[in-house]
């Protein structure tokens, strides 16, 4: 468990399956912080009901917090694994930010990375479970990570654990479904002697990623990433294909990585300063920098153009920034009010690369009596502003860090919090 050096509580995702509860006792036996033990209901099985009290006994035995989850609502006929697995990170996103956690522990093991491996060579597109990755859904999975500390072991060892410990746990049938690729991948595997797989993990060293960042404490709090053109153009192509399909949805602040064909597009035609567009971000070579931000001119067209706070609760604007109100209103795109906005407001605009300036958060609160109460966030000098309470914080930055794998331990989650932390208005 060494990458859990924070503190707070831990959270455990528990199926009732013998993986996650051995998963569950081996965290209680480290007993260094509290558990909280999330249970989901998928509502697939007749029995689901019962797995999920069962869960909740272990949980209540080794003094554990519990919570159960449900996947309500009407199934998909088709791709139904696919869409349960985007249910349930939501779901578990969710609860664990309500509990306080931030780190997920799941009970993916060595023969998980094999069958991933072994499902890829028949054509699959599932990706291989890694030791620390960001959940997988966006907005809903912002700062919380999934940890997976026992992608070196067996499953069987897991299951001889148990046995030592007289714990009992569920086989579920859909694991031997013949209509099943991972079932049937399942047990072609195990009718031959299986070495542990090793996990591939291939992250940006600290070194390469401040060589290609360009004045990134001036433009990452406003939602654009920048590459210095040399070193980009230095990496291996499957490293630039990477970056770029990361960087673009990161700034894009979508949920959904780019076809490969079109990621391979915009490498072949990033050669001049022509704007290019990808997942909802604009890409421009231009003076040997790279840049990705938002495309003002798609916001509203695949999702909400705004998106409302009710003065309690944080919301996540177009997948790009976290703000918080004590007052309730709404957040819209600079370029929709800009000429609502204060003098000072569209001043500092101005001073923006033309890129940005109709893509930053404005707070109309609901309340308003003028247009004067529009209150654009990025904005430093709003921190002599009346808005009092209103905090914001760009999450483009700390996503794209997450998602090359530069964040690899718990105190590295604290740390992208804290070097985009909430800006507060006015001190507060």
């Amino acid at each position: 468990m060494a990458r859990l050096d924070g503190d707070g509580p831990i959270g455990v995702a528990v199926s009732g399956g013998g993986d996650s509860v051995a998963l569950l006792y081996a965290l209680a036996v480290w007993n260094k912080r509290p558990l909280e033990v999330f249970c989901v209901d998928h509502g697939l099985n007749p029995l689901s009901a019962q797995w999920t009290q069962s869960v909740a006994a272990h949980a209540a035995r080794v003094g554990a917090g519990f919570t159960a989850l449900h996947w309500q609502g009407e199934k998909p006929a088709t791709g139904l694994s696919a869409a349960a697995r985007l249910a349930r990170h939501r779901l578990l996103a969710v609860a664990a930010r309500e509990k306080g956690v931030s780190v997920l522990c799941l009970a993916h093991t060595a023969d998980d990375i094999a069958e991933a491996q072994a499902m890829r060579a028949q054509g699959s597109n599932v990706g291989a479970p890694k030791t620390w990755a960001l959940s997988p859904v966006w907005p809903e999975g912002h700062d919380v990570f999934l940890y997976r500390p026992f992608l070196d072991v067996r499953r069987e060892a897991l299951r001889d654990y148990l046995r030592g410990l007289g714990v009992t746990w569920i086989d579920d049938p859909a694991n031997d479904s013949p209509h099943s690729l991972r079932a049937r991948t399942r047990k072609h595997l195990s009718e031959r002697p299986l070495a542990p797989a090793p996990e591939v993990e291939t992250p940006f060293a600290a070194a390469q990623w401040q060589t290609l960042l360009h004045l990134p404490e001036t433009l990452g709090p406003l939602g654009m990433i920048a590459f210095r053109a040399e070193p980009f153009d230095a990496l291996p192509r499957e490293t630039a294909l990477k970056l770029l399909a990361a960087a673009a949805v990161c700034a894009g602040g979508g949920d959904k990585l780019p076809g490969r064909d079109k990621v391979e597009g915009l490498l072949e035609n990033l050669t001049s300063a022509r704007p290019l567009n990808l997942a909802g971000a604009r890409i421009v070579r231009r003076n040997d920098v790279i840049t990705f931000c938002r495309e003002a001119g798609d916001i509203g067209r695949n999702r909400p153009a705004s998106c409302s706070l009710n003065g309690t609760d944080a919301a996540v604007w177009e997948g790009r920034f976290l703000v918080r109100s004590s007052q309730a209103g709404e957040i819209v795109a600079s370029g929709r009010v800009r000429a609502d906005l204060t003098e000072a407001d569209r001043a500092w605009l101005i001073t923006l690369p033309a890129d940005l300036r109709g893509t930053q958060p404005v707070f109309v609160p609901a309340a308003q009596k003028d247009n004067q109460n529009k209150c654009l966030l990025t904005n430093p000098a709003l921190r002599q502003n009346a808005y009092k309470a209103i905090m914001t914080r760009c999450l483009v930055g700390s996503r794209l860090r997450a998602a090359l794998g530069l964040i690899t331990t718990e105190s590295a989650v604290i740390s992208a919090k804290s070097d985009c932390v909430f800006t507060p208005i006015n001190g507060v």
